[in-house]
């Protein structure tokens, strides 16, 4: 019989060339088609204000998801940490929230002056799906943890769909505040979304992993159907394998983890973060040791990010902190607003729209860098009324 030998009495199948090439073609085709079919089952919420659920930050699947929607919309991408995401507030409280509404206020009133609506008319146009009335949208791409380093790979390799649109990113500069937090320590520690970092150049000193592993990694970025597979393991199976998880788990189906409802935009971090001033919670000053932004691996990494958007037709804008200056020791303070200065001053040398605000009010402030909601709001204010990003929506 064709493909069928006998071997000491014993019977095996082998395949002709053909054959497997045939069986390979197969498998490619299956794990080519399931990634797309998941986008059905597993599309993030449409819902106003969405943001990647916060036990899904390492779901770097989710973000496409989110940011193919957000090119799609047309909507102004958002870009950054937990800053962005909103550590300490809701989805609704979030700076992109708040620049969205801001848009939607200024549309309708628009909007009735051209029809002669009376104002009560224009406010209660608010409650229309977002971005109607022509308004501008503003999409929270935002993900906890996603320093510089992270940030440039999650915009390389899983922002692909953020192009030839409109992008504001986020510069926090507590990455900067130390060698440790700038990844240029010597000393090994962890430190959020290893995946994300170049895996080989630049070398990153604290960073250890094998040879094999950093190469899985690379390969693993250009396969379609890698950043699925690692969305299914995050999102459905608790960040473990199926063996791990089958292991843990000896009476469960694991089908049944599929049907799971995702976490919501709201899902944040368990327990809440205390939401309280940084002055109530007794926060000592902070005497930060800032690395020379020549010397800053953070920053290079933020610059790299602005030349990756850029290269695909993107109009960019920077948006440096604001850092809670009020937290810093005298010293530390001069040091942080002379690298502000040189961070914006470099941006608009390299033609790149940027805004570095002076520091809202201490009260304002969670930590170092995290506002509380009113601070959104307020920033909000500043950034929407500044003639640098109004001059950067109209596109002057």
């Amino acid at each position: 019989m064709s493909g069928v030998a006998e071997n000491g009495g014993r019977g095996g199948v082998r395949l002709s060339l053909h054959e497997w090439l045939a069986a390979v073609a197969v498998i490619a085709a299956v794990l080519l088609a399931l990634p797309q079919a998941w986008r059905r089952i597993d599309a993030p919420a449409d819902a106003p204000n969405s943001r990647v659920p916060y036990r899904l930050s390492g779901d770097y699947w989710m973000f496409e998801r989110l940011a193919a929607r957000a090119a799609a919309e047309g909507a102004v991408a958002v870009i950054g940490d937990s800053v962005i995401w909103g550590h300490y507030v809701s989805a609704a409280e979030t700076l992109p929230a708040h620049l969205g509404e801001a848009a939607e206020s200024k549309a309708a009133l628009a909007e009735a002056a051209t029809t002669g609506a009376p104002r009560g008319a224009a406010a209660a146009s608010n409650a229309r799906p977002a971005g109607a009335g022509g308004a501008v949208r503003f999409a929270n791409l935002g993900v906890d943890g996603i320093h510089p380093a992270a940030m440039h790979g999650l915009v390389a390799y899983h922002g692909r769909a953020v192009a030839g649109g409109r992008v504001v990113l986020h510069c926090n500069p507590l990455w900067t505040s130390s060698r440790r937090h700038d990844l240029t320590a010597a000393k090994e520690f962890a430190f959020n979304h290893p995946r994300l970092v170049p895996q080989f150049i630049p070398w990153i000193p604290c960073y250890r992993e094998t040879a094999d592993g950093r190469l899985a990694i690379v390969v693993g970025r250009y396969l379609p159907w890698g950043s699925w597979a690692e969305h299914l393991r995050v999102a459905r199976f608790g960040g473990r394998d199926l063996a791990g998880w089958a292991v843990e788990h000896p009476y469960e189906c694991p089908v049944r983890q599929l049907a799971l409802e995702l976490p919501s935009a709201d899902d944040g971090p368990d327990p809440p973060p205390d939401a309280r001033a940084w002055t109530e919670k007794g926060v000592p000053a902070m005497d930060a040791d800032w690395v020379p932004l020549g010397e800053s691996l953070q920053w290079a990494s933020l610059r790299a990010t602005v030349d990756v958007l850029r290269g695909r037709g993107c109009r960019v804008f920077v948006l440096v902190g604001p850092f809670n200056e009020h937290m810093l020791a005298p010293a530390s303070r001069e040091a942080y607003k002379d690298m502000k200065s040189a961070m914006a001053a470099w941006l608009r040398d390299a033609g790149v729209g940027c805004l570095a605000p002076a520091p809202l009010p201490s009260s304002l402030y969670a930590d170092a860098s995290h506002p509380l909601a009113e601070g959104y709001r307020l920033l909000a204010e500043r950034l929407g009324g500044s003639e640098e990003f109004q001059t950067w929506l109209r596109n002057e």
